[in-house]
């Protein structure tokens, strides 16, 4: 629909995207076997590859984000299996100095 809106002939958009009109029918007629990289180009060619990256963002899949958060572990412990207290921003660790939010932050 996008190639006839732009009045392209399927040999138009065949010789834009560098391939053979037969690839250019066979991805109209959606075969299986016509390969990503063709679809991809098509869409970049006209004009619309930007529609794909956002469909495809991370954000996007409401599937992917529940199974993720599904596999998210219900507690998380510390190595060793050893008890970690919690103290307030800026109070003294075990060895008396003093810690700060930019200690706390370290790899992130």
């Amino acid at each position: 629909m996008a190639r006839r809106t732009r009045r392209w002939t399927q040999q138009n958009l065949a010789h834009r995207m560098d391939t053979s009109v037969s690839t250019v029918r066979r991805m109209e007629d959606g075969n299986p076997g016509t390969a990503l990289h063709t679809f991809l180009r098509a869409l970049h060619v006209l004009g619309r590859l930007e529609d794909m990256v956002r469909i495809m963002a991370l954000d996007q899949d409401a599937l992917g984000l529940e199974l993720t958060r599904q596999q998210l572990p219900q507690r998380v412990r510390s190595p060793g299996g050893q008890k970690t207290k919690a103290r307030p921003s800026g109070a003294p660790a075990e060895d008396g100095q003093a810690t700060t939010d930019d200690d706390e932050l370290k790899g992130f």
